[in-house]
């Protein structure tokens, strides 16, 4: 009768463990290469046909990142934005990053073309948010980007952005620093290569926990779109000719200059965890009352 009522206490101690325990909420995403086969411009969506996945293995505290083929495939889902149906054609080759499965909603694509020696392919045009896709930029361009969260205006773990601050480098030295507010756009063109890029801030989300009295609330991961398009200019590898130019904007930067350099390996993340860490404590936790329970 003893051995029933300790070990049924552990056992509800486990329980109480498992209940404490923060889940966590970050939503799936899925990344593919593929080809534009149509684009729905009334429904908003646009068909890929995906023939590679990305991913990542981790080992001795090294990762390794790698496209992997898959039977090819038709994915649909809604655009980001509605620039994707001005900046890609049916026919260009793309990345593009679903969020909750395949297909569905994506919240970022990218215009690519092949580099020799490069696995991973190089960016002209990016429309959503830049951290979903593990593409560089061409013309040895890279980019980043914090939000601002509105703090009177959040759902669970994201927040409205109030602004963006963002950062594009040139050959890994920052070129040009600024924060920019929903709708905002601004043009770099100070390199002596002739090339620019363009980038505008669509509208974004920021963290709750950098909230004051949000700390350590998790969910699902914030989601921003940009719209990124960069010009080669002179010396940069040519894209596929059946790739549209973007737009022209009148924003403009401050100029600065810089030496043209090889295009980057570099890649951006494509994961965004929050509060997992925590899930292999807890389940030692259980394991260790377990372990106790048998003692009796």
């Amino acid at each position: 009768m003893k051995k029933q009522v300790v070990f049924t206490l552990l056992i509800a101690a486990a329980f109480v463990i498992l209940a404490a325990a923060p889940a966590s909420a970050v939503i799936q995403e899925i990344v593919y290469r593929g080809t534009l086969v149509s684009m729905n411009q009334s429904a908003g969506t646009i068909t890929l046909n995906a023939g590679y996945t990305y991913g990542c293995t981790f080992s001795n505290g090294t990762s390794r990142c790698t496209w992997d083929p898959i039977k090819p495939e038709n994915l649909n889902g809604t655009v980001p934005d509605p620039s994707v149906f001005a900046i890609l054609k049916p026919g260009d080759p793309v990345v593009a990053t679903s969020m909750g499965g395949p297909g569905g909603r994506w919240i970022g694509i990218a215009k690519v073309f092949p580099t020799p020696g490069i696995e991973n392919w190089i960016a002209t045009d990016l429309v959503g948010d830049p951290d979903s896709l593990p593409v560089s930029l061409a013309s040895d361009y890279s980019f980043s980007y914090t939000t601002n969260p509105e703090c009177g205006n959040c759902t669970g773990s994201v927040c409205n952005a109030l602004s963006a601050a963002i950062v594009l480098n040139s050959t890994d030295r920052p070129v040009l620093e600024k924060t920019l507010v929903k709708g905002e756009k601004v043009l770099y063109n100070g390199r002596n290569d002739n090339s620019s890029v363009i980038i505008s801030f669509v509208q974004g989300q920021g963290m709750a926990d950098k909230c004051p009295g949000k700390a350590g609330i998790v969910g699902p991961q914030p989601i921003s779109t940009f719209i990124i398009h960069v010009n080669q200019g002179l010396a940069a590898p040519a894209p596929s000719p059946t790739s549209p130019q973007a737009p022209a904007v009148q924003a403009s930067a401050t100029a600065m200059t810089t030496q043209p350099a090889p295009v980057p390996v570099t890649t951006l993340p494509t994961t965004r965890a929050a509060g997992s860490a925590f899930v292999p404590l807890y389940a030692l936790g259980v394991l260790g009352l377990l372990f106790m329970a048998r003692k009796f």
